[in-house]
């Protein structure tokens, strides 16, 4: 759909993997320094990788700069592009960048639909209300809207309203990319329910489903407000009116004390809070309602802040109420609404069961005032930890310019529509986050949510989280959403701590709200499996840690919750949102630890927070833990130390994220876990890497590009250095052969050096050899094993498919197909490699289907075979696509496996994605071409062992699930090539030249150069012994060489020979 691409500050990103540097080091941004405008670097260096962006000079001019600021800490600048076509967005089309604090631009994120012509894209929008229609049924949910008319008064040209409020639904005009160069009209309709919202784009022709998405997430003058406060602590907050933090070092299901409230008397707008020129209370209001939040109750069957007895009224500016909340030490307390009003309405539907207008008491004003106390600390500290107007945060005014504006969140206090929970939808930038907190109705009296600050600080995250990745539409798939349940805890952990709290310490998220929740001992466990603990701190009969979660426990395959200090509060599937989430945030909390040990708390705590909000920035969409890791390395090589990096390696390699660490299946997208997540664990922190591929070059032998037996070749070997760690005294050793020393290299370099190397006399022609590269630094030692195919490649069975008109398929080709639905495998004359004709496999946007085109019978004669061919696909991203098989006779009786599960290995453009187990597609949990390839590309492919000798066939399958397809998607598959065999030239075995440098008077001169120069110029150099010896081996024979003689005392005449043999006593006396 789109041209995805990341590019990061060292050599492994796309577009330097296309070429192989020859220079030692490289620099480590992409632009120099420069205080020119950030969004003009961005565009420049878009123009000059037009290419890679898949836009013109034209279109990427008009790019629409949507952010340029800068965090409020100086150190790193971001720079937003949205693409639109003709006012109206694209959807997901956008390029963000990172900038050092010097301008130079270290990171580009790139979602840019590319190839579209915007002249001639359709510009019929037809009918708002039929597409808002579509959207009601694409979520199985009755029309509410049909008999609202069109608000004319609030609806633009891009957007129309229904309904009146700030849940009105919408629907928003968008050009949906369905593949290269086409784009739809399509709407993005946002419906409100009384508990979750979704968007949904919907084709604005067809009504056809494009996306969907639940935007919910469970879980100048002074105003004084009287709450649970806590100066200590980053910000002034308690964690709740009996706080227990740490926790107790065992589930003994003790509580903590009560404490007092404390008036707090603010503005908003206090130092280094300036930013907000209105505070947290307009000048003249007093109601719980300002720029950044409306806080009130939400009793009534409307969705929002009820309009009577919602926000709560201050006595002049000073919201002072009584407030008796649950005791967890003696079960007593006041019931938190009026007396005889039910807690929660009944669900059928929401709320009507309370009278209205429904009443308002102290206790209701008080929990309402510390909402809205609890969230300005939090819009206050996440702008200054660059969650800006800019970055799309909340605010009703924006006071920058940036930004949308008009979307102050709501909290909701005390809602009815449900119990034990709380949730936070997050539209766009523009449209106002909804957070609803609900009473906790296990103990008598109920528990009040809006008391517990780690659960309203959790929730406001999702609403950060959200935001930062794609505007609310980039955080789908469960191993994404899982990290924003992470990110949610961590924040609020840390936003609560304080400088005494121990490193080893039990710290429980929600454990207010959970007193009597399923399993007790909410002071040790809260609302999770295990309590928040450094993997270090351990306890329990066996000492284990207190926290044992690793990464492969998200993995329902590998999970082991048995190693823990004490077992888990609960268990539920592996890949569940909040599960991920808590392996996520552990790994943090570590991090955070060793920065807090190294900076002191006031340092680490804020730098780690930093840290994370700056990677989310730079993260991709639909982010993995692998990548957002990367992405937070990225914002601490740009603004950090290399301490800082090491700590952020340290800590996720503690937990399983380390450098080798893998996802082999990022499963899908449900929120309950589906137990399709795969995942390998690894503990490595990261080394020197060999990357860009090494280059080879025979110029010192045969000259014909390819290495043949016998022939000495040089090898070109960059390394590179993405650990944020300085590689000191590096070598590199070829087993068995020459080494090099690459001395120095800076984080984010590349070094190469070009290392000879001899292809044994004796190695069969089209045989594969494999050569060890050990690699030894400061930072320890790696190695690596790249192959080398011998011989020149001879194609033994080649098919363009253009000898047949099309549809026919060519003789010997076998298409099959299954699935009502499906279209079978035909030659087309449309978008073909080589004209005239490609096949093409169509994805269809019906019922699961699949079909398959399968080669003739092919000998493969040689270990060195590859099959290269040319495709171009276009599918469902994730969930429709292309594999490749293999039929081996001996194999399994000839069965058709996977081309990697047979053996083979991919040398250029493998497989891209993995397709989900709850898809309907019948190749679920497979590995797959998927997505958009923006275009031909080449793969190429090894044969498996065990295929030498035999004959193979290859089968190209191709499948789908259901309901959406881009449109005139699928795969075409075009110049089919197979190497079968190989042709070599036999390079003659080395010979040796030796002899002696005499000095004058007859004895042998020590420690003269001695120089073997060939006919290409290619020298190479040794250095007599004690008594004048020297020795070439392994010389190539049949050239004419020069051998001189370099001493500083005498002079010696060169010699030329021509070698055909080995040479002895070829000795030197001075003149």
């Amino acid at each position: 759909m789109f041209q995805h691409s990341t590019w990061n500050i060292t050599t492994t990103s796309e577009f330097q993997r296309s070429s192989h540097p020859t220079c030692s080091k490289v620099r480590l941004f992409f632009t120099r320094r420069s205080a020119q405008k950030r969004s003009d670097i961005l565009l420049n260096f878009l123009n000059e990788n037009r290419d890679l962006v898949g836009a013109g000079s034209e279109q990427i001019s008009q790019l629409k700069v949507a952010a340029d600021y800068t965090n409020p800490d100086g150190n790193l600048s971001f720079v937003e592009l949205n693409q639109e076509i003709g006012g109206v967005p694209v959807f997901r089309g956008e390029v963000k960048a990172g900038f050092t604090k010097s301008g130079e631009l270290f990171r580009v994120v790139n979602n840019f639909a590319p190839g579209l012509d915007y002249y001639e894209i359709s510009k019929d929008f037809g009918d708002p209300a039929t597409a808002v229609s579509h959207a009601y049924r694409h979520i199985n949910t009755e029309n509410t809207m049909k008999r609202v008319r069109l608000n004319e008064k609030a609806s633009t040209g891009i957007k129309a309203v229904f309904g009146t409020g700030d849940f009105a639904t919408t629907a928003e005009k968008m050009y949906f990319p369905t593949e290269p160069g086409v784009a739809v009209p399509a709407w993005r309709v946002l419906i409100w329910q009384p508990v979750n919202a979704y968007y949904v784009i919907v084709d604005a022709h067809t009504g056809t489903m494009l996306w969907r998405k639940n935007i919910g997430e469970d879980q100048t003058q002074s105003a004084t407000y009287n709450v649970y406060a806590n100066s200590n602590a980053m910000i002034n907050v308690a964690d709740s009116p009996f706080p227990r933090s740490p926790g107790p070092i065992s589930p003994d299901g003790t509580q903590g004390a009560g404490i007092a409230r404390t008036s707090i008397t603010r503005v908003g707008n206090e130092a280094p809070y300036t930013f907000n020129n209105l505070g947290w209370i307009t000048d003249g209001g007093n109601e719980t309602d300002g720029n950044n939040v409306e806080a009130g109750l939400d009793r009534d069957t409307t969705n929002g802040v009820d309009a009577v007895n919602g926000r709560v009224t201050g006595v002049a500016r000073t919201f002072d109420f009584p407030i008796n909340p649950f005791n967890p030490n003696t079960n007593t307390g006041d019931s938190p609404v009026p007396a005889g009003e039910p807690t929660v309405g009944s669900n059928t539907p929401y709320c009507s069961s309370i009278t209205q207008p429904h009443g308002m008491v102290d206790y209701q004003r008080a929990s309402v005032t510390q909402l809205f106390y609890i969230a300005n600390w939090y819009h206050d500290e996440t702008y200054m930890l660059g969650f800006t107007e800019a970055a799309r945060n909340f605010q009703n005014t924006n006071f920058t310019g940036q930004g949308v504006g008009n979307d102050r969140i709501t909290a909701e206090g005390q809602d009815c529509s449900g119990a034990n929970n709380a949730n936070f939808n997050t539209p766009a930038d523009g449209g106002r986050g909804r957070m609803q907190m609900y009473l906790w109705v296990a103990p008598t009296p109920d528990l009040d949510g809006n008391l517990d600050a780690e659960v309203v600080i959790h929730e406001a995250t999702h609403g950060l989280s959200n935001r930062l990745h794609g505007n609310a539409s980039g955080l789908q798939l469960d191993l994404a959403r899982g990290m924003g349940e992470g990110w949610s805890d961590f924040y609020a952990h840390c936003m609560l701590s304080e400088p005494s709290d121990p490193i080893n310490g039990i710290y429980a998220l929600g454990a207010y709200d959970t007193f009597t929740a399923p399993g007790g001992n909410n002071n040790y466990y809260g609302i999770r499996r295990f309590p928040k603990a450094v993997m270090a701190f351990t306890g329990g009969a066996l000492n284990r840690p207190h926290n044992p979660l690793t990464f492969q426990d998200i993995d329902t395959t590998k999970i082991d919750l048995s190693d823990g200090a004490f077992a888990p509060r609960f268990n539920s599937t592996a890949d569940q949102v909040h599960n991920i989430g808590e392996v996520w945030s552990i790994a943090l909390w570590e991090i955070r630890a060793r920065m807090i040990n190294r900076l002191t708390w006031a340092v680490g705590n804020r730098r780690v927070l930093q840290f994370v909000t700056d990677g989310m920035k730079l993260a991709p969409l639909n982010p993995t833990p692998l990548s957002e890791r990367d992405a937070m390395i990225a914002a601490g090589l740009a603004s950090g130390t290399p301490a800082d990096v090491a700590d952020m390696w340290a800590g996720f390699a503690l937990r399983g994220f380390g450098a080798s660490a893998s996802i082999q299946r990022v499963g899908g997208a449900s929120t309950g876990g589906l137990g399709t997540v795969r995942v390998t664990e690894a503990f490595d922190l990261p080394n020197l890497f060999q990357s860009p591929n090494l280059t080879l070059s025979d110029t010192i032998g045969n000259s014909n590009g390819v290495a043949d037996p016998g022939e000495t070749v040089a090898l070109t070997i960059p390394l590179t250095n993405s650990t944020g760690i300085v590689a000191n005294t590096t070598t590199l050793q070829i087993v068995g052969g020459n080494s090099a020393n690459y001395g120095t290299i800076n984080s984010g370099s590349t070094a190469s050096q070009t290392i000879n190397f001899t292809v044994p006399a004796g190695t069969p022609c089209g045989s594969v050899v494999t050569i060890t590269l050990n690699v030894n630094s400061s930072l320890g030692g790696t190695s690596f094993t790249r192959t080398i195919s011998v011989g020149t490649p001879v194609a033994t069975f080649v098919q363009n498919f253009d000898a047949v008109t099309a549809p026919t398929v060519p003789a010997g080709w076998v298409v099959t197909s299954a699935g009502a639905s499906t279209q079978p495998w035909v030659s087309t004359f449309v978008s073909a490699d080589t004209a005239p004709n490609s096949m093409f496999a169509a994805d269809i946007a019906s019922t699961g289907g699949l079909t398959t085109l399968t080669s003739p019978a092919i000998a493969v004669t040689v270990p060195a075979a590859t099959l290269t061919f040319r495709h171009r696909y276009n599918s469902e991203p994730g969930f429709d696509g292309g594999v490749l098989d293999i039929s081996i006779p001996s194999v399994s009786g000839g069965a058709f496996q996977d081309i990697v599960t047979a053996g083979g290995t991919f040398i250029q453009n493998g497989y891209n994605s993995i397709l989900p187990a709850t898809s309907t597609n019948t190749l679920g949990e497979r590995f797959a071409w998927s997505g958009d390839s923006g275009g031909y590309v080449t793969t190429i492919v090894r044969m498996p062992a065990a295929a030498v000798g035999q004959s193979v066939q290859l089968r190209w399958t191709f499948g789908f699930d259901s309901s959406v397809a881009p449109v005139g998607g699928g795969w075409n598959v075009d110049t089919v090539r197979f190497d079968g065999n190989s042709q070599c030239i036999v390079t003659a075995a080395g010979v040796d030249v030796s002899g002696r440098v005499f000095a004058s008077g007859g004895r042998g001169l020590r420690g003269a150069a001695v120089r073997l120069a060939d006919q290409n110029g290619v020298m190479r150099t040794a250095v007599t012994g004690a008594f004048g010896f020297y020795q070439f081996t392994d010389v190539a024979p049949g050239q004419t060489y020069v051998v001189s003689i370099m001493s500083r005392r005498f002079n010696y005449s060169p010699r030329v020979v021509q070698l055909n043999d080995n040479i002895a006593g070829l000795d030197f006396q001075p003149e």
